[in-house]
């Protein structure tokens, strides 16, 4: 029997190649070792050759640190303090928090960073004051607040920008307030309090903007709960993305019980459409179906409750593109891979071992044709697959023998499908 074939693409991930990380230590190790036989240009050397091969990778941030370290202490022993000063600049540029142990290093040494961290941070608020800059010009207030945080109270440039960022704050709060966008009011005015705290119509704006909010949500639950209990969803859904607004600007309790009560509803619908399935009433369904989606206040709403729903009413339908109804006589029947696919309700993928993965690098278009028996219970059994390499072919059946399918049924009651599916299989990059 023969199937329409459905290419399907398998993408093996390629095992990225091991960072040399034993060697990178080894050489580390070697560097320490010449250090402290006092052969600093020697360690020095080896030093420079691991920055830039660390360089050229990404992430390594504990193995650059601690390259750039031995490169700052082995020039300090060359009395180079200018060229230590420098690489501890490197480090403090990749962690400003890095800190000295003052117990392990001599005090030239914790003078030296110190002076580097002074100078890196120096360096970072002077970029940071063009940033900050053009954060306020162009009234981002949020991100010049993000950028302060970062660089904390020492930075006195963004610090002198701070009054002039809470007072555009102020003006795009109390506008928002002004249109009766309170949650962007509120967020506006909460930045000026974080930038001047003894901002006082900030203050008194607030807690006014707080409590416009709360009786809008107080309104908000009112008017949901009666829209919801007279069944009118379409209205009750418009409160809910109300009150699921409020949610985002930090208000949880109001959304938590409406939540909880559509939750309530939707399981009692669940249940119904259950018991209502066994009895195959069609009619008794498609009414169900039509009162779950009217409840719904968004599509994504109760995913995990509509998961237990039976699938009776999609297998009693299966019937569409499939062979003619009739007697079931035994045989199986010959569904197209594309509809089949659609059946498909978990896969799992060849496993790779390294033997297939030198075979795919070999050879990197390899395919591999399947013919799969889904019996009446959604199984697998692969009844035939064409010769190509018997490891790639034992992977890809013991793959295949796990897939989950939904049931096919028709007039004749349920029926066992036979298809035929072809895996494209290649390395990826």
């Amino acid at each position: 029997m023969l199937g329409i074939v459905f290419v399907l693409l398998t993408t093996v991930q390629a095992a990225a190649q091991p960072a040399p990380q034993d060697e990178v230590k080894d050489a580390l190790a070697h560097a320490e070792a010449l250090y402290y036989a006092a052969r600093f240009s020697d360690s020095i050397a080896l030093l420079a050759r691991i920055d830039d091969l660390l360089k050229t990778q990404p992430g390594k941030q504990p193995e650059k640190i601690d390259t750039k370290l031995r490169l700052a202490l082995a020039h300090i022993g060359l009395n180079d303090t200018a060229k230590a000063k420098s690489y501890f600049m490197e480090v403090y540029a990749l962690n400003p928090a890095y800190a000295l142990d003052a117990d392990l290093f001599s005090p030239k040494v914790v003078a030296v960073a110190s002076d580097a961290k002074a100078e890196q941070f120096k360096a970072r608020c002077s970029t940071a004051q063009t940033e900050a800059r053009a954060h306020v010009d162009g009234g981002q207030i949020q991100s010049f607040l993000t950028l302060l945080r970062s660089l904390g109270p020492n930075c006195a440039a963004l610090e002198a920008l701070k009054p002039e960022a809470a007072d555009i704050a102020y003006k795009m709060g109390a506008a928002a307030y002004k249109y009766r966008d309170l949650f962007k009011a509120l967020s506006n005015f909460e930045m000026v309090l974080a930038l001047s705290p003894e901002h006082e119509l900030a203050q008194e704006y607030a807690d006014l903007t707080r409590g416009k909010i709360q009786v809008g949500q107080d309104r908000s639950l009112i008017d949901w709960q009666r829209a919801f209990d007279a069944q009118h969803f379409k209205e009750a859904a418009a409160d809910y993305n109300r009150l699921a607004e409020a949610k985002d600007n930090g208000s949880t309790t109001a959304l938590a019980y409406v939540r909880n009560e559509y939750r309530k509803a939707l399981s009692g619908l669940v249940e119904e459409w259950n018991r209502t399935c066994a009895g195959g009433n069609r009619a008794a369904m498609s009414a169900l179906r039509g009162r779950i989606s009217e409840l719904l206040p968004e599509p994504s709403f109760g995913e995990d409750l509509r998961a237990q729903m039976v699938s009776c009413d999609e297998t009693k339908n299966a019937n569409i593109d499939i062979a003619p109804k009739g007697d079931n006589d035994g045989t199986c029947l010959t569904m197209q891979s594309q509809l089949a696919m659609t059946r498909l309700r978990s896969r799992v993928d060849p496993a790779i071992t390294g033997e297939l993965r030198l075979y795919l690098k070999i050879n990197p278009q390899a395919v591999v044709r399947v013919k799969a028996r889904i019996n009446e219970a959604g199984d697998v059994t692969v009844t035939g697959i064409t010769d190509g390499n018997p490891l790639l072919n034992n992977a890809v059946r013991g793959a295949v023998t796990q897939w989950k399918f939904t049931p096919v049924r028709d007039d004749s009651g349920p029926r066992c499908v036979d298809t035929e599916i072809t895996f494209a299989l290649k390395l990826g990059q």
